[in-house]
């Protein structure tokens, strides 16, 4: 979910804890600086050598600057499995079957063979079809996997019991461990979102098995379930429309019965815990190194991890593919050191590597450092050697045919990012930064600042700043990271093997993370630190246009001149074999044409890669909601929904145009009833696009005027219905919502307009009980106390949503933000209105209370879905 969220759910849905922004990869930048390896003065003579010698060749090409050798061919091939990830990704969540996904896949196996069947006398493919195999396998294999996993989800008893959101005993297994969701976005004490499967269970009393992936919206009870754990419990689920693989979100209704794991997954889950107690046992670092050695963020202080955010530094807090590659080199460098051949080393490292995600668990930047470095293993040991762009897009198709739902994990796009950065641009970059500081300097500098280019248009997606500091944080932090890798993996196995020396190690790593927090915390603080940018595609648009400027600066210059040192004998000869008969000529340009575009070929698929996960977590609009709040600019304007494809409309706000948009994005096919709350213009002024192609099922209005205003009667006669003053003893069925008119009174004075406002009690059923909204119009002061005087059971009820009056000014007062303790407030206002809604007071009224508050002129037209005892808001895209 993304904007203001109570709470902050998981946006990826299946993993819950996607892996937070600004990740660095997993290796250090190749060098291709040119080396000064030219044949020495006397190795020949000063005279040029015959044409066209073996000699003259040799020389010619020690001389030639060394060439890009990225191979591109299985970029389309990635790209085309991305495409299909996400594309069945979104058809899952808009209801495409996985028969569907089935089919599509059949389909394209079948082409591919009728395109290569030999054709006539000679056995020869279609070389459109040759060239296209490749990609069209990728495709396949993908839609194989996601339609496989979508028919094991919709398959069963769990299905039905989701649709028809019967009440059934689950068997759950987790998959992940508890994140724990914002204070004050539930009904009190923690709350927690947990992965987990559903594996079997009772169902209306019968015993069923099962493979569902969902995700639990649980109490603090659940805080120390550990991955592995099966738990027995009791409750409902309903519909998740959130991407991923989580096919429903569980709310328990008992306590859970719990079996911890055993096994492997028990052992590590004891040796986290237990590395964790010894870290924050002083609190020096402020829990920080549990998350850098093992991903444990559970201990780290919201502070520290606020600074690390603003700094860019966030992909410290977990374990990144960094440690992946750090882990791989000290194992195979270990065992070398102890005379283990080659192939024995390279396995043990191996080796070490899975143990190492078993233990860290196996986040998406976790899972793609882990795939390609064993590809790469294989690859060395085949004799084949590394190539970097080739292992990164074999990783992404293995990754995403393994786990479709990747595609839209915001962890695993800038963990690829990034190192596609660092493949295709960051050598170009460190040799160009070489021509002003030494090797090590540049190589230590290019690394940062090639992943943050590639990753900044992703990073404004999900928070539109930009981190000033982000680069000098990560140069300054990165030389400890490996020593922190380390010592943290020792100190792991002497707690296995050697408990004593488990302290020590764990304080000397600690010099490192507080180096790191340090770095954080003074960088944070200084002028400037995050930078507001433009949100939505159109900021990620403008940031891929900036880095990619950027990039093609300093991927765009020269090799480095050659150094002072050398003599005019060398020059010369290297440049009549360079030119000598018979010979290719170096090029040095054509050398740097292919690495520029590669590098904008890597920018663009980047950019495509994004707009699918942005297109494919937003989607249309939110098919689960309850409520939404349309940006009419200064006016109100809110939606209801009573059934699919119908509503209940609240105050039409002052533009037809914007009522219609955000009624359409809703997919708001039928008003069952339009209630305009009083007669000023930012209320009903818009109610010519509330009808415009809908159907009206009836009117009503408040006022303490005569007369109805000519748009009202236009569009109610246009609709034909009948307009109808509302008061307290008028009823409103609009099943399942309960709405219950509050105000005017019969006795109320209406002589002022706002305090004829009509205020609304509507109850929406939940599993947990009925969640309460008050909606008050322009309601003043006076009149909310005098509302509380009528209802003396207002108060005591109290509300879980409050419609501030009069979009925040100050004459609505605090009464009834005092009286009724709402979690949420929802205020509409127009972005930099003239009249300075909402006043300054309300807000500090609704702080010092701890309510949220959602606000159109900061998110603009919103949803507001109610999952259990938590509230959830999302920006209507």
């Amino acid at each position: 979910m993304s904007g203001a969220t109570l709470p902050a759910t998981t946006s990826g849905g299946g993993s819950g804890r996607d892996r937070p922004p600004g990740a660095v990869p997993d290796h250090a930048v190749p060098n291709y600086a040119v080396p000064d390896h030219a044949v020495p003065d006397h190795a020949l003579p000063d005279h040029a050598l015959p044409d066209g010698t073996a000699s003259d060749r040799a020389v010619s090409e020690r001389r030639r600057p060394p060439r890009w050798r990225g191979d591109l061919r299985l970029v389309p091939s990635a790209a085309a499995a991305w495409i299909a990830a996400a594309a069945a990704v979104h058809g899952g969540a808009t209801g495409a079957t996985a028969a569907g996904l089935l089919a599509a896949a059949a389909g394209l196996v079948i082409g591919c063979v009728l395109l290569l069947a030999p054709r006539g006398r000679a056995p020869t493919a279609v070389v459109v079809s040759v060239q296209a195999l490749a990609p069209a396998a990728a495709l396949a294999l993908v839609l194989l996997a996601a339609g496989g996993s979508l028919a094991r989800a919709e398959s069963g008893p769990v299905d039905r019991a989701v649709r028809a959101g019967i009440p059934f005993t689950a068997i759950l297994r987790i998959s992940g461990e508890p994140t724990l969701l914002p204070a004050g976005a539930s009904g009190g004490g923690d709350r927690y979102l947990v992965d987990a499967d559903v594996i079997g269970g009772v169902l209306q009393g019968r015993r069923f098995a099962a493979t569902t992936p969902v995700v639990v919206l649980a109490s603090e009870r659940w805080g120390g379930m550990g991955t592995g754990d099966t738990v027995r419990v009791l409750g409902t689920a309903k519909p998740s429309d959130r991407p991923g693989r989580a096919r429903a979100v569980f709310l328990p209704a008992s306590a859970p019965s719990v079996d911890e794991a055993g096994g492997w997954l028990g052992y590590t889950d004891r040796l986290r815990t237990r590395f964790r107690e010894l870290s924050l046992r002083d609190g020096r670092d402020g829990g920080l190194l549990p998350g850098m050695a093992l991903g444990d963020r559970t201990g780290l202080d919201p502070g520290l991890g606020d600074a690390m955010r603003t700094t860019g530094l966030t992909h410290l807090t977990a374990v990144s593919g960094a440690n992946c590659s750090y882990v791989v080199a000290f194992a195979f460098l270990a065992l070398r050191l102890v005379r283990a051949p080659r192939l024995p080393a390279a396995l043990g490292a191996v080796i070490a590597l899975v143990g190492f995600v078993l233990l860290v668990r196996p986040e998406p930047s976790v899972l793609r450092a882990a795939v390609m470095g064993a590809i790469g293993v294989a690859a060395v040991l085949s004799g084949r050697g590394r190539v970097s762009l080739t292992l990164l897009m074999l990783s992404v198709i293995v990754l995403l045919a393994a786990d479709p739902w990747l595609s839209v994990s915001y962890a695993f796009v800038l963990s690829v990012a990034a190192t596609l950065g660092l493949v295709t641009a960051g050598p170009r970059v460190s040799e160009t930064l070489q021509r002003v500081m030494p090797r090590p300097a540049a190589q230590l500098l290019a690394i940062p600042l090639t992943a943050q280019l590639f990753c900044t248009p992703v990073l404004v997606l999900i928070q539109p700043t930009l981190p000033l500091y982000s680069l000098p944080a990560n140069v300054l932090a990165s030389p400890v990271v490996p020593a922190i890798t380390l010592l943290g993996m020792l100190a792991v196995l002497a707690l296995v093997g050697a408990p004593a020396l488990a302290p020590p190690l764990i304080g000397s790593a600690q010099w490192g993370t507080r180096w790191v927090a340090r770095v954080a915390e003074v960088l944070s603080t200084g002028p400037g630190a995050a930078v507001p940018w433009l949100p939505g595609v159109p900021g990620a648009a403008a940031a891929a246009v900036v880095s990619l400027a950027v990039l093609l600066i300093l991927a765009a210059r020269g090799p480095a001149v050659a150094a002072r040192g050398r003599t005019v004998g060398r020059r010369r000869r290297s440049s009549l074999a360079a030119g000598s008969p018979g010979q290719r000529p170096m090029a040095p340009a054509r050398a740097r044409r292919s690495r520029t575009t590669a590098v904008v070929l890597a920018v663009l698929v980047l950019c495509l890669v994004a707009a699918a996960v942005v297109r494919v977590r937003a989607g249309p609009a939110a098919e689960e909601w309850d409520l939404a709040m349309c940006d009419v600019g200064q006016g109100d304007g809110m939606v209801l929904e009573t059934t699919p494809g119908h509503a209940l409309v609240v105050d039409a706000g002052p533009d037809p145009d914007a009522m219609d948009r955000c009624l359409d994005a809703l997919h708001v096919e039928v008003i069952d009833a339009l209630v305009i709350t009083h007669l000023h213009d930012d209320h009903y002024g818009g109610v010519e696009g509330v009808v415009r192609g809908r159907t009206l099922a009836a009117l009503y209005y408040s006022s303490g005027e005569d007369g109805l205003p000519p748009a009202v009667t236009r569009a109610a006669a246009a609709s034909g219905v009948a307009p109808e003053r509302l008061d307290a003893t008028t009823t409103l069925d609009l099943a399942p919502l309960r709405v219950d008119v509050l105000w005017p009174t019969t006795t109320a004075d209406l002589t002022e307009e706002n305090n004829a406002s009509a205020v609304l009690e509507v109850e929406v059923p939940a599993p947990d009980r009925p969640i309460r909204i008050l909606l008050t119009g322009d309601l003043e002061e006076d009149a909310a106390a005098a509302l509380l005087g009528v209802d003396a059971g207002l108060a005591d009820r109290g509300v879980d949503i409050l419609k501030i009056a009069h979009h925040g000014a100050r004459n609505g007062g605090t009464t009834l933000i005092d009286a009724l303790g709402p979690r949420l407030a929802l205020i509409s206002a127009g972005q930099d209105n003239e009249y300075g809604h909402p006043h300054p007071g309300i807000l500090d009224a609704l702080r010092r209370a701890g309510i949220v508050a959602a606000r159109t002129d900061e998110l603009g037209s919103f949803t507001v879905d109610v999952v259990g005892a938590t509230v959830e808001v999302r920006p209507l895209r």
